[in-house]
């Protein structure tokens, strides 16, 4: 089970990583909704039509809206699966530590005749061997 600790943590990371993108987006939405507005205040005139519309500008900002809007909402969501999703591998890895390949043993066989425990072949030497003692029989 994730400790309360490490579950803060995880939880600070993904506020920093939140506010990051939240700055980062609301700095590219405000940046359209000026370039949106300030564009028109250069068309309004003395002589009719008195007010003219700048869709280039409306266009550049709407778009910068709706890339800040994308880039606040899905940067917080790829934050949240990012620091959720490495919480969840280290508590796996914690949990279910890899199987380490074990070595084959040799057979065993007759007990060992000092101590008693029972005697390995090993077939490299072609012998039985004692791990208590270390010593070939």
């Amino acid at each position: 089970m994730v400790s309360w600790g490490r579950a803060f943590k995880a939880a600070l990371v993904l506020m920093v990583f939140m506010i990051v993108w939240g700055l980062l987006g609301t700095i590219i939405l405000f940046s359209g909704v000026f370039t949106g507005v300030f564009g028109q205040m250069f068309n309004i005139s003395t002589e009719p039509p008195f007010f003219t519309v700048n869709w280039t500008a409306l266009g550049i900002g709407a778009i910068l809206v709706i890339i800040g809007t994308l880039i606040i909402v899905v940067g917080t969501w790829a934050s949240i699966f990012k620091v959720f999703t490495e919480l969840i591998v280290e508590e796996v890895k914690k949990t279910f530590p890899a199987a380490t390949a074990a070595a084959p043993t040799p057979t065993s066989g007759p007990a060992c005749p000092k101590c008693g425990t029972p005697l390995m072949y090993v077939q490299q030497y072609q012998r039985w061997y004692c791990p208590t003692c270390k010593e070939y029989q």
